[in-house]
Order: structure tokens, then C-alpha cells, then sequence
């Protein structure tokens, strides 16, 4: 039993009421990037929309030099307020907005000299390369001016306000699309995507830092209270989990870079429509995983290292029963899903969200792993588990497109995934002296199983749901789609309710006295 029952309660509360919080905005952007993608392909063109997708990987590149502090800003926050530290709280701020600020200088003069090589190194076509330079610069230089802000924002995450974090970014997000639609009509094509980025960074910036000081008086903003102290601590964490985020990186971005070295920028815009189903798939799967690391920091904070660890089998099993049927549908409904979304001739982009969409699942199944080992301040844990992902993913990666092409970049990603997220279960449980027998408390083997019998009528059914479907256009794709949608998730539905993988501790957290309703349903799924 828990020696604090009442805080536990406070910090479940807060886990779920951000997770609530957390699905409302992730789905909010979603939608609204699934709505948005075929419009600005239409109108900008697929070289011009992989030129888009390049230039993200290559700000995010820019944005390893910040030696991983800005990883660290939410867990020293959440740590320092739950002592009601304000004065190290304000280090946190201060400290970090005067590194990234002379991070940006550092990352925008050279970038304005780098940028025409940049670009030299893809196979972009002449005609564009005037615009893709003007956005590789304007993307660095937003890039390095949103590090400086991130300290502002990272207080709503340290406070544990995911509900205002949320609120803010679709507000924001809708003024950004309401911009993108004007300047694409407008005729501004792809430099005016550009351009509404930059306008939508200063409107948050300015809601980001009016937030921080309502929510947290006690906030004072002056460069003088940084401390070269602190940056010591924020460092000594962050550049261990700099690799990790390396190695997310390189999962993430690597393929896109070498399909346009080797291949063509035309097919860049095939593996990033993929590869963002399966990004969208990873967000929802993680939604409550940003409010577990403040949460998990207060935990060990406050010396409950073995509510940690039941924090971390629990939070894995929830994960668990969500993430591997999520993941394992839309490996299936990879062509649906495309066919829907974007009409016909994307077949390639259906292939890489199943060969990529099953390392991205192993990873998320380590997500609440992750939390544990910021959590206690351990990143070097996580830091081998990069290192892991990176000596695979890039030379694994290579190998294979030159010999496969464009699917054999995929399953180099997918190889690494798989062996960093072993690798990263069997450290942590040797950590904190969890023997690996318990990992079947997290469910995970169970979702699985369960996951394999409802795919298996669905995979077999589908080509006579096709043919009872009738047609090749969209319609038919969502008719098909929505049957599969209801075959897969009905079985896995009643397979839980057969095996009940939930008790009574499980309801309670998750529902409490106050959603009687939910407690009722999710009773059914408990034994």
C-alpha cells in the first residue's frame, strides 16, 4: 500500500486530467494535418512538398547543438516545484533562455553561408533551388529563435498544465492554418508556408511567455539569475539524453536524407506521407506520456521509488493495451488509410507506414521506460539505448537501399527500433532490480496475442470486403476501412472483456469516484 494514499491520488489525478487534455490537442492536430496535407500538396506540388519535408530534417540537425538542455527543462521544474523551489526554478528559466540565445547566433550566422551547399546535396531540381534555399534558412532561423522561447513554454509542463499547454496550441494552430490557406491562395506557394511558420512562432512566443507569468508568479525573468550551476546540471542530464534524441532523429529523419542523396526528392514526399501516418499513430499512442515525466519526477522527488516502479508496470500495461491494437490496425488498413487520404498512386507510401509502423510500435512500448529513467535522473540509460539505434539504423539503412531501393531504407529503421527497445527494457529492470518475469504485469505480450487473433479475420476478410465494397475510388477505400475498423476492434474489444486485464486498483485510478459512469464500463474490463 501506497504510505501517502493522498498524493498518490493527487498524481494520478494529474496524469489523467493532462492525458484528457493531451488527446483533445493531439487529435485537434491530427485532424487538422491530415485535412491540410493533400491541400498544400495540391497547391505546392510533390517535389515542392519534399522539399518541405527536408528542410524539417534538416533544422532539427541544426538544433543538436543545444547539447540536449531544453530535455531537461520539464523535469527540473516539476522536481524544484514540488519543494516550492522557486529561485531554482527561476535559474531553469533564465539559464536557458541565455544558452539558446547564444546558440542561435552560433547555429544563424553559419547557416547563411551552409545553406546553398545544403542544398547542392539533394536532388533538387535547378528550377527550385532558390526556393528551397530561402526556406533551409528561414526554417534554421526559426528553428534557433524557438529554443530561446522554450524555456516560457516549459513551465506549463513542469506546473503540470497540460490543459492550458493544449488549449494555447489549438488556438494558435488554428490561426496557422487559417495563414496557410492565405498565403497558399494568395500564390505565395512554398515560401509562404515558410512565412506563416515564422508569424505563428511570434504569436506563440508572446501567448507561451503571458502564460508562464500568470500561471507562476513567482517567474521573474532576468539573463542575471542565470547560473553557470545550473547549466551544469541541466548539461550533465541533457547531453545523455542528447543521444537518445539522436537516435530518435535518425529513426525519424535519416531515411528521408538518404532517399533524397540516392534516390530522388520526389520520393522523399512518399516516405514522409507515410511515415507521418505512422508519426500521427505514435502521437496518439503517447498522449499521456508527456504528463508521466513531471509527474514521475514529483514521485522520486519525494522518495517513492517504489511507487516509480509501480507507476512504470502500470503505465506500461495501459500503454500497452492501447498502442499494439492502435498500431497493429493501421499496419493492416495501410492501403485504406492511404487510398482515403490521398486518392490512388501511393502504394509506396502504404508500404512504408507497415515496415516502419512496427519499429515505431516497439518503440512506444518503451515510452513509459523513458519517463522512468528521466525520471530519476538515469540518462544515461537512455543514452546507450540510442547508441543502440543509431550503430544499427544508419549503416543498416544504407546497406539496404542501395541493394532494395526505397523500402530497404525502411527496414534498416525497423531493425534498430527493434533491438534499442529490447535493449533499453533489459537496462532499466537491471536498474531498479525488477526482475524481467514482472514485464508480463505490463500487458504487453497479452495485447499482442489478442492483437494477432483480431488481425487475422480482418487480413483474411478483406479481400471480400473489397469485392462486396465495389469500386476504386475513395468511398470505396473508407467503406472498407470503417468495416475493418469495426471487425478488428470488436474482436480485440471482446477478447478483453473475456480476459479481463484490469482490477480493481486500475479502475479506481483511472475513473475514481467522480466519472461513475466510466468506473461502470471499465468495471467490465476488470476482475
Amino acid at each position: 500500500m501506497s504510505d501517502n494514499p493522498t498524493r498518490e491520488t493527487s498524481v494520478a489525478r494529474k496524469i489523467i486530467r493532462n492525458t484528457f487534455f493531451n488527446i483533445i490537442g493531439r487529435l485537434w492536430g491530427i485532424l487538422a494535418a491530415l485535412l491540410l496535407t493533400p491541400y498544400i500538396i495540391e497547391r505546392i506540388g510533390i517535389e515542392r512538398y519534399g522539399i518541405w519535408a527536408i528542410t524539417g530534417v534538416v533544422t532539427g540537425y541544426f538544433g543538436l547543438l543545444d547539447f540536449g538542455i531544453g530535455t531537461s527543462f520539464v523535469k527540473y521544474m516539476a522536481e524544484h516545484y514540488t519543494i516550492r523551489d522557486f529561485r531554482k526554478i527561476n535559474e531553469v528559466v533564465n539559464t536557458g533562455f541565455v544558452f539558446y540565445s547564444v546558440v542561435a547566433v552560433l547555429i544563424i550566422l553559419p547557416a547563411y553561408y551552409l545553406v546553398g551547399p545544403l542544398v547542392s546535396v539533394f536532388n533538387i531540381p535547378h528550377d527550385l533551388r532558390g526556393e528551397a534555399e530561402f526556406v533551409f534558412l528561414l526554417g534554421i532561423i526559426l528553428f534557433a529563435v524557438s529554443g530561446a522561447m522554450s524555456p516560457f513554454a516549459a513551465v506549463q509542463g513542469g506546473l503540470q498544465r497540460m490543459d492550458i499547454t493544449n488549449k494555447a496550441a489549438i488556438g494558435v494552430s488554428a490561426a496557422g492554418i487559417i495563414g496557410t490557406v492565405a498565403f497558399l491562395e494568395a500564390g505565395w506557394g512554398l515560401p509562404g508556408l515558410m512565412i506563416n511558420n515564422a508569424i505563428m512562432l511570434a504569436v506563440s512566443s508572446i501567448v507561451n511567455i503571458c502564460i508562464a507569468f500568470r500561471i507562476l508568479p513567482e517567474l521573474k525573468f532576468n539573463p542575471m539569475l542565470s547560473s553557470p550551476d545550473m547549466f551544469r546540471r541541466l548539461a550533465g542530464f541533457g547531453v545523455r539524453m542528447q543521444i537518445a534524441r539522436i537516435a530518435s532523429m535518425v529513426s525519424v529523419n535519416m531515411d528521408k536524407l538518404l532517399i533524397g542523396y540516392f534516390l530522388s526528392i520526389g520520393l522523399v514526399a512518399f516516405y514522409q506521407l507515410g511515415s507521418s501516418i505512422v508519426e500521427k499513430t505514435k502521437s496518439v499512442a503517447l498522449l499521456f506520456l508527456s504528463a508521466l515525466v513531471p509527474a514521475f519526477s514529483e514521485i522520486d522527488a519525494s522518495g517513492g521509488r517504489e511507487k516509480l516502479i509501480e507507476g512504470y508496470l502500470r503505465g506500461t500495461k495501459y500503454l500497452a493495451l492501447i498502442s499494439v491494437p492502435l498500431f497493429v490496425f493501421v499496419i493492416i488498413s495501410a492501403p485504406q488509410i492511404m487510398k482515403v487520404w490521398m486518392g490512388d498512386g501511393y502504394e509506396k507510401s502504404a508500404w512504408i507506414i507497415r515496415i516502419i509502423g512496427a519499429g515505431w510500435l516497439c518503440a512506444v512500448l518503451a515510452g513509459v521506460r523513458g519517463a522512468v529513467v528521466q525520471a530519476i535522473a538515469r540518462p544515461g540509460m537512455e543514452m546507450r539505448a540510442g547508441l543502440v539505434a543509431v550503430a544499427l539504423n544508419l549503416p543498416l539503412s544504407i546497406i539496404f537501399i542501395t541493394h532494395f531501393g526505397f523500402m530497404g531504407v525502411a527496414f534498416g529503421t525497423l531493425i534498430a527500433l527493434f533491438f534499442s527497445a529490447v535493449y533499453g527494457f533489459v537496462t532499466l529492470h537491471r536498474e531498479i532490480r525488477l526482475p524481467l518475469r514482472r514485464f508480463r504485469e505490463t500487458s504487453v505480450i497479452t495485447a499482442a496475442a489478442v492483437c494477432i487473433t483480431a488481425a487475422l479475420p480482418v487480413y483474411g476478410l478483406t479481400p471480400v470486403l473489397s469485392e462486396f465494397a465495389g469500386g476504386q475510388g475513395r468511398m470505396t477505400g473508407l467503406v472498407l476501412f470503417i468495416a475493418q475498423a469495426v471487425l478488428f476492434f470488436g474482436v480485440y474489444l471482446a477478447a478483453l472483456l473475456y480476459i479481463r486485464p484490469l482490477n480493481h486498483t486500475d479502475v479506481m485510478l483511472l475513473a475514481g469516484d467522480r466519472l461513475p459512469a466510466v468506473r461502470r464500463m471499465m468495471a467490465r474490463f476488470s476482475k
